[in-house]
């Protein structure tokens, strides 16, 4: 009985392999929302119970029936083997990026074919032996499997679930700014793809209209060319050389050099120079957790976090839902690890699915603070048009199926730019408003050409220089526009802002002469 219940532990633990895996070596927890203590470890230990469980059951009726030994029964179990071990082969591969590099190689279904032809010919022969020598591996294999469920549900432990926690908001001032700054980082967005190189099927009237009516660069480059780095360096106006996560609420940041390492939290940002000039902050944002790290600098603050890969998914909310009761049950089901890849829909087009939902969410508060007369300065780093791709252009509207390319998103960043504007405009805000849209780095094709979604319109768009970023400002008041060819990374952007916020700046032919001026220093 107890070799009997081991087996069914080790088949139920291979189902939910890939969260134990990427529990122990996916990313850090800092990318984390929620606590996976109680996203993940303790649901999927009592998923693994009940399956567990459920298939002894099973086991034993047909032990006391006496229909353990017949052909049909050897058969049943290995049909149902099928599931676990393509689910530990997904689970092993997050560890082993190499291997699944391989495996997507056609050259390897060479040898997994007569692998494959193998396996399915002795079970056929001798589904006994087959039977029994799947019954042994699980048994065998159960001390590796134990050791892999300690250790992923162990490395969540060391964290308590306060980390998790956004931090307590700065308290508002009182009043309402006479000179505001909506800063807005698209994530991903290409200065060639938007602008320079724009295909001719592409169209962006909404950045085209701020673009004859802003300071226009079309020579900027970013810090870095990662979110990790990016961010902290605009935030900050600093070159950053490194940024590792160290715990939920942690960045370990490295200035160039021999500089010493220090956390983002504990240095003064551009949301602290905005408060001393008597502002509200603000962030609407992804990726980093700005409401675990930031939130003392901070009036206001939403943010989401990026999308989790295979095995560590966790709900967008946690909080109650207005659902009907079935309806709520089930996304309370759908949300657990692997349950959802269950699901008639592909893991793909539910990735899809969950970016709209951040994408939605995020957009409702950035529409909110960028109209609100009180938030002297908001940053609003939105997922487009990074990927995945959750924009139809020929249909017009937000789509979770479909070959669907960067392009699409560049034309979502597009419409997102004429939705806040028009919220500004509509609360009569649009004369003191400064506006800044630029991005944290460009469109990185080496990393994304080769991806199960990349498509042709991607390729054929992809040939050219797309790491250049877009830096259109539009100073309160502006009506004509201002072409800066000489090439400047945007790390300034923080001194540039500072100088609007205070006054300083009030004319876009000031503009040239303060970029040298910052470049310089920046460079010294």
């Amino acid at each position: 009985m107890v070799r009997r219940l081991a087996v069914c532990l080790a088949f139920s633990t291979c189902c939910f392999l890939a969260s134990w895996v990427a529990l122990g070596t996916g990313p850090s927890v800092y990318f984390a929302r929620w606590g996976p203590l109680y996203t993940i470890v303790i649901p999927v230990l009592l998923l693994e119970g009940v399956l567990t469980l459920g298939l002894f059951g099973v086991w034993e009726l047909f032990r006391y029936w006496g229909w353990h030994r017949a052909i049909a029964a050897h058969l049943l179990f290995l049909a149902a083997c099928t599931a676990p071990l393509g689910l530990a082969l997904a689970g092993s591969l997050q560890a082993l990026p190499s291997l699944f590099s391989w495996l997507r190689n056609p050259l390897s279904w060479l040898v997994g074919l007569p692998l494959v032809f193998w396996a399915s010919r002795s079970v056929i022969r001798k589904p006994r032996t087959a039977s029994r020598f799947v019954r042994t591996a699980f048994l065998t294999a159960s001390p590796v499997l134990a050791v892999v469920t300690i250790s992923g549900a162990w490395a969540m432990l060391r964290y308590a679930g306060s980390l998790y926690t956004d931090g307590p908001l700065a308290p508002a001032l009182p009043g309402s700014a006479q000179i505001r700054v909506v800063w807005v980082v698209f994530d991903e967005l290409s200065q060639e793809i938007a602008f320079e190189q724009r295909p001719s099927d592409l169209r962006l009237p909404n950045l085209d209209r701020l673009k004859a009516e802003s300071f226009y660069a079309v020579a900027a480059s970013s810090p870095a060319d990662e979110t990790l780095i990016s961010m902290p360096a605009l935030i900050l106006g600093q070159n950053l050389a490194e940024a590792k996560p160290l715990g939920p609420d942690d960045l370990l940041l490295r200035r160039p050099g021999l500089f010493p390492a220090f956390p983002w939290a504990s240095v003064p940002n551009i949301f602290d120079t905005a408060r001393a000039l008597g502002l509200n902050t603000a962030v609407v944002g992804w990726y980093h957790p700005y409401g675990r790290l930031l939130s003392h600098s901070l009036t206001q603050c939403y943010w989401v976090a990026m999308l989790r890969p295979f095995g560590l998914e966790e709900p967008f909310d946690t909080g109650p839902r207005s659902d009907t009761t079935s309806e709520r049950l089930w996304r309370q089901i759908a949300d657990l690890p692997m349950i959802r890849y269950l699901r008639p829909k592909s893991p793909g087009t539910l990735r899809r699915r969950e970016r709209i939902e951040r994408f939605l969410w995020l957009l409702q508060h950035a529409r909110e603070l960028a109209a609100d007369p009180s938030i002297g300065l908001v940053l609003l780093h939105l997922p487009v048009p990074h990927t995945p791709a959750i924009y139809s252009r020929s249909k017009g509207a937000l789509a979770e199926e479909g070959p669907l390319s960067y392009l699409d998103n560049v034309a979502l960043a597009d419409q997102t730019l004429g939705v806040l504007r028009q919220a500004i405009e509509q609360a009569g805000l649009w004369d003191r408003t400064a506006l800044l849209v630029s991005s944290d780095h460009g469109w990185r094709t080496r990393m994304w050409r080769g991806a199960a979604d990349w498509t042709a319109e991607e390729e054929a768009a992809s040939h050219a220089d797309t790491s250049g970023v877009p830096f259109l400002l539009r100073l309160p008041g502006q009506t004509s526009g201002l072409r800066y060819d000489n090439p400047f990374n945007t790390v300034i952007t923080r001194q540039i802002l500072n100088r609007i916020l205070s006054g300083q700046l009030k004319a876009p032919e000031e503009m040239p002469g303060l970029i040298e001026g910052l470049t310089a220093e920046v460079r010294e």
